[in-house]
């Protein structure tokens, strides 16, 4: 995963929703074939938010990694917190 993300994050979610779809427990409630559905947007929005943390500070030749591993750290901590409510809402 990297060079192409969008077809990456497309064939996760595809292969998320082939594998519960098969599942016995899963057609049983069918609201929850959503659930990866709302993981990928979450994680879409997650990583539009976390853009704009690159551009606090002076972002120079010295400090891009430190910048990349704050960013990182920033939309893990947003997808955290995005995702803990949906795991409550869907069944």
């Amino acid at each position: 995963m990297g060079a192409d993300l969008f077809g990456s994050l497309a064939e996760a979610t595809c292969a998320a929703l082939v594998v519960s779809a098969n599942s016995i427990d899963l057609l049983s409630c069918p609201d929850a074939m959503f659930y990866p559905l709302i993981v990928t947007s979450i994680g879409v929005i997650a990583s539009f938010i976390s853009q704009f943390f690159a551009k606090i500070g002076i972002v120079d030749k010295d400090n891009v990694e430190s910048k990349l591993k704050m960013q990182l750290v920033w939309s893990s901590v947003i997808m955290t917190g995005l995702l803990i409510p949906s795991v409550y809402i869907l069944p």
